[in-house]
């Protein structure tokens, strides 16, 4: 099963992309996030095989500087940013 959590400040397209997500039979959303700065604290709490993000984000941490961040973490999960503007 693929954990994934997803990012993104608009809740209409995280609970869009997580039906959609969770309608897969191997794929399962762990976890969601407004910001990135949310995201890195439930990084903390769940384990994620993909964050699915949205680059730019106002307010807070964007998806650029959040991946950033991620990648410089021990963490294992791989992110997969998108821009839906």
């Amino acid at each position: 099963m693929i954990r994934i959590m997803v990012v993104d400040d608009h809740v209409v397209v995280r609970r869009g992309l997580s039906y959609i997500i969770n309608e897969q039979s191997d794929m399962q959303v762990v976890s969601d996030a407004a910001d990135g700065l949310e995201a890195m604290m439930k990084l903390e709490q769940n384990e994620v095989d993909v964050i699915l993000m949205d680059l730019s984000m106002p307010p807070g941490e964007n998806g650029l500087v959040t991946t950033k961040k991620n990648q410089g973490s021990k963490r294992e999960s791989q992110s997969i940013d998108y821009d839906n503007a």
